[in-house]
């Protein structure tokens, strides 16, 4: 991570909510072979209306973040991918397998930044408790990482924002200010109805 530093990096599972560790936890979902999206390695993600998962979108309900993918291409060789390139060519006939993690209690850390990804006013100790969206920026196909951050112009109570923020990430290094990483968990979460912020 590179805090203070405009450099976000999707949601990164840190811990469950009760402080216990994350113990790498996912479980698999189906990606349509022709969805066109790039699904990058942090992301939140959605259930689509045909039941396969697609990007998450600012402000409505989430099923998790995308930790990966599975498929076979073309070719026939299977590959395993930190993120899905967007209709890569898959093997007629084959599933593609996506890991999200989609316990609604795992706890992430997340940069924030305004909604044109600068720094925009910085969160608050005093916003814990609040919810607040995510803006979705495309990762780096090099990598495979995700770009997302938090929002830090939508900050509020109301219940449909996508995270919960916790706490600021206590990682020293990290510091209340510009591109600040927070403690979050998906609040509009499908297993998990979102509720109002306090």
């Amino acid at each position: 991570m590179a805090y203070g530093t405009n450099a976000p990096q999707g949601f990164v599972p840190v811990k469950k909510l009760d402080g216990s560790a994350w113990t790498g936890a996912t479980n698999p979902y189906q990606i349509t072979s022709t969805y066109a999206t790039a699904i990058f390695r942090g992301d939140p993600v959605t259930i689509l209306a045909d039941g396969t998962l697609g990007v998450g979108v600012a402000g409505a309900t989430c099923v998790g973040v995308f930790w990966g993918v599975k498929f076979t291409d073309s070719t026939g060789r299977v590959r395993f991918e930190n993120y899905w390139p967007g209709n890569p060519g898959v093997l007629t006939g084959s599933v593609v397998e996506a890991l999200v993690i989609d316990d609604p209690n795992t706890v992430f850390t997340v940069q924030e930044t305004n909604n044109l990804g600068a720094a925009g006013t910085p969160l608050a100790l005093a916003d814990r408790g609040l919810n607040i969206n995510f803006l979705y920026t495309a990762g780096s196909t090099s990598t495979g990482q995700s770009a997302v951050s938090i929002d830090n112009t939508t900050e509020a109570v109301t219940a449909t924002l996508n995270c919960k923020i916790l706490q600021l990430d206590p990682t020293p290094g990290n510091a209340v200010g510009n591109f600040a990483n927070w403690l979050v968990t998906i609040n509009n979460h499908l297993y998990n109805g979102g509720v109002t912020g306090i």
